[in-house]
C-alpha cells in the first residue's frame, strides 16, 4: 500500500506491455491561427518526439469534443463583416438572447482547443498551457466534478503520446494508445437539476475513485483505486508501457481539457473523450431516477 497526504493507492496496478517511446524529432512546427481552433490540423507524424509505438489495432481514435452551451436550447447567433446578424434560421434583428453567455462559452472552448493544437504541433506548449492555468477558476480541482469521465492523454510528462499519422482525408481524428476513465467507485451521484441541466455532484474528501485505462481493444491496462482529497498532491499510479501515470497536481480542468503538473513541472494534458460534461442524458435520468 502506498500512502501520501492526498491519496492512498489501495489497488496494485495491473500493467500490460506497450512498446517504448520513439527517440526521433518532430516535424517542422507551424504557427496555428488561434482565432478559431484548427484541432488536429497539424503536420502528420513521421518520427515525432515521445510518441508511443504500438499496433494500430490497439489505438483509440478520438475527435474533438463538442462545445457545451451553458444555456441549452437557444439559437447560436453570429455577425458578418457588414454587421448583419444571423442564426441557423437566417437573418435576425440583433444578437440572440444570452449572446454574452454564448461568447463566453466560445472563448473557453477555443482556448482549450488552441492548447490542444499546440500539444499536437509541439509548438509553444508551455505558453498555451500557462494561459489556461492562469484562467483556472476552480478552487479545488481535485474535487471538481469536471475531472470525472473519460479522457484521452495527448501529453504525459511533457512527451506527446497521441498520434496524428492518418491520411489527410481522415476527417481530423487522432489516435491515442489508451483512454483514462475516472469515476466514483460506488456509482455516479447527481446534483439537483436546474434550467442548465443535471450534472455530477462535486467530490467530497474521502470519496473513493476508480481509475481505469483501456486500449482500442477494450483491454484493461491499469486499474487503481484512490481516495480524493483537496490537497491535490500528485500520486503515481503505475505505468502503461513506458508511460508513467499520475493523478493529482491538477492545475486546470474544464469541460474539454485537464492539465496536471508533475513534481518537476512537466505537463500532462488530457482531452475530453466522452459527453458526460454535457449533463445527464435521457438514459441517465431513467437509470438514476432523476426528476
Amino acid at each position: 500500500m502506498m500512502c501520501g497526504p492526498l491519496f492512498c493507492v489501495v489497488l496494485v496496478t495491473i500493467v500490460l506491455s506497450v512498446s517504448s517511446f520513439s527517440g526521433g524529432r518532430a516535424p517542422a512546427h507551424v504557427v496555428l491561427n488561434r482565432g478559431s481552433s484548427q484541432l488536429f490540423e497539424v503536420p502528420k507524424d513521421s518520427n515525432s518526439i515521445g510518441v508511443l509505438s504500438t499496433s494500430t489495432e490497439d489505438r483509440v481514435s478520438i475527435s474533438k469534443p463538442v462545445i457545451h452551451w451553458t444555456v441549452p436550447g437557444f439559437k447560436v447567433g453570429w455577425q458578418d463583416a457588414e454587421g448583419n446578424w444571423f442564426d441557423k434560421d437566417g437573418p435576425r434583428n440583433g444578437p440572440p438572447m444570452n449572446y454574452w453567455r454564448q461568447r463566453a462559452d466560445e472563448r473557453e472552448y477555443n482556448q482549450a482547443m488552441g492548447a490542444a493544437d499546440a500539444v499536437m504541433s509541439e509548438y509553444d506548449i508551455e505558453s498555451e498551457v500557462r494561459g489556461l492555468e492562469k484562467r483556472s477558476s476552480v478552487r479545488k480541482p481535485s474535487l471538481s466534478r469536471k475531472m470525472l469521465g473519460r479522457w484521452a492523454p495527448l501529453l504525459l510528462s511533457s512527451r506527446r503520446i497521441a498520434y496524428n499519422d492518418k491520411p489527410s482525408d481522415d476527417a481530423g481524428d487522432l489516435d491515442v494508445p489508451f483512454m483514462v476513465d475516472i469515476s466514483r467507485s460506488h456509482g455516479r451521484r447527481f446534483g439537483p437539476g436546474n434550467h442548465y441541466g443535471i450534472f455530477d455532484l462535486p467530490l467530497q474528501n474521502g470519496e473513493e475513485l476508480s481509475i481505469l485505462t483501456t486500449d482500442g481493444g477494450e483491454h484493461d491496462k491499469l486499474s487503481a483505486k484512490i481516495i480524493a482529497d483537496e490537497a491535490n498532491e500528485p500520486v503515481d499510479l503505475g505505468t502503461v508501457g513506458q508511460a508513467q501515470l499520475q493523478f493529482g497536481g491538477i492545475t486546470y480542468v474544464s469541460d474539454y481539457a485537464m492539465i496536471q503538473r508533475r513534481p518537476d513541472g512537466a505537463i500532462d494534458f488530457f482531452l475530453r473523450a466522452d459527453e458526460s460534461y454535457l449533463g445527464a442524458t435521457a438514459e441517465d435520468k431513467e437509470r438514476y431516477d432523476l426528476v
